[in-house]
């Protein structure tokens, strides 16, 4: 019994002996408790096209990088305040990604985790939005510097002049009163490193009652007389929404992202929704004028008749866009 017992006991200890040199090599193999020499690097974002509203757009309040080696296994990590960076990592050929003004990543610990992981729209706010830069670079030697440029997750909708050009005599001496503007049919999700389809939406069919404030203009009342114009810009920002075709089924399924403008003519609510397709990140889609000539829909997702509204869009320098011309 005494000889069962001692092989036992010799057996279990060399158990953990293989265990433990087991548990080493995995570390050393998965990127963890690596004993290569690390180099310094100094990391600085910064945004990559400059701030066109009153807002703060480039402000970069928060930035958490991590490095990753050429198989995707985390090779450091670390987060900090402002846009400059120092961190550490071993030599050899790596990607850096950058996320500033996001929610604590630390516990990501390989690229095809963050290739998977998901930023949500209520993560940003004004002065505060989420964005991502990336680099790749070779470490050699004790001197390291990588500038990376980062991009928003968002894209900004902004909507300028609205002029009451109501044509009909009866509204000649009508005012319009501008209730308010906001976003419907919003994607509220989207992966950090690639638009995808979102799994979240808000604003489904119209304005909800826990809309968020980058999404609505809040309340306004701000009368307009027949041939004046309301000239304050309203700027909104959303995830981009990849649906390629539009839908006005009652019944909610994805569909474009709507400007809907919701005014008051004689006591009664009309909506003048403004369809915008192939919303992308960091663009900024400009609706520099609306010029509203009739009643306009009884709902924020039936579109008003040809000649109702006549809009001029356009894509400005976020990043290069085009010029479009609507007429609704």
């Amino acid at each position: 019994m005494s000889n069962l017992k001692s092989n036992l006991k010799k057996l279990a200890a060399g158990l953990s002996v293989f265990f433990a040199m087991s548990c080493q090599m995995l570390e050393t193999e998965t990127g963890s408790g690596i004993a290569e020499e690390r180099f310094p690097v100094k990391i600085s974002i910064r945004s990559d096209t400059k701030a066109t509203s009153a807002q703060d757009e480039n402000r970069i309040n928060s930035l958490q990088v991590f490095v990753f080696r050429e198989n995707g296994v985390l090779d450091a990590f670390s987060s900090g305040s402002g846009s400059v960076l120092d961190i550490e990592c071993t030599s050899g050929k790596k990607e850096f990604i950058a996320v500033a003004n996001a929610p604590d990543l630390s516990h990501i610990a390989s690229r095809s985790e963050l290739q998977s992981a998901r930023s949500l729209l209520s993560d940003n706010a004004a002065a505060d939005f989420v964005m991502v830069g990336s680099a790749v670079q070779d470490i050699a030697n004790a001197v390291n510097k990588v500038p990376m440029d980062a991009r928003r997750l968002v894209a900004r909708i902004s909507v300028g002049k609205i002029t009451n050009a109501l044509s009909a005599a009866a509204y000649s001496d009508t005012d319009i009163v501008i209730k308010s503007l906001y976003l419907s049919n919003v994607a509220g999700d989207r992966q950090y490193l690639a638009q995808d389809t979102p799994s979240v939406w808000l604003n489904r069919l119209g304005a909800q009652s826990d809309c968020p404030a980058m999404l609505h203009s809040g309340s306004l009342d701000c009368s307009i007389a027949n041939g004046e114009s309301h000239t304050d810009t309203h700027y909104f920002y959303c995830y981009p929404n990849p649906v390629v075709s539009d839908s006005e089924e009652e019944i909610w399924c994805p569909r474009f992202t709507r400007l809907v403008i919701v005014a008051e003519i004689s006591g009664n609510t009309y909506y003048y929704p403004v369809s915008i397709g192939n919303i992308l990140a960091n663009h900024s889609y400009n609706i520099e004028s609306v010029k509203i000539t009739r009643l306009g829909s009884d709902s924020p997702e039936f579109p008003v008749e040809t000649g109702t509204v006549s809009l001029t869009v356009t894509v400005l320098d976020w990043e290069d866009g085009t010029t479009t011309t609507v007429t609704i």
